[in-house]
């Protein structure tokens, strides 16, 4: 069975994790919507400091239907 968290990572860094984390700030802002630098800002506050956790999580985020892409924000879909 695959799981979304592997064993050898850290949970700090994991997709699911970091993709909560972004989710938590875009539901704070007004319009729904961040730039990555906004978002690898945050993260910093965090000590997510590598892009590929970040990546990761807004692939996941994506392919779960929860935000968009579109230049030079991210979007939170509203369901």
């Amino acid at each position: 069975m695959t799981s979304l968290v592997s064993k050898d990572e850290p949970l700090k860094a994991s997709m699911v994790h970091v993709g909560y984390l972004i989710l938590k700030k875009l539901e704070k802002t007004q319009d729904g919507r961040l730039s990555l630098t906004e978002i690898a800002a945050h993260l910093a506050k965090y000590g997510v400091t590598k892009s590929r956790p970040m990546t990761f999580a807004l692939i996941f985020l994506h392919l779960a239907g929860i935000v968009d892409f579109k230049a030079p924000y991210i979007y939170k879909l509203t369901q």
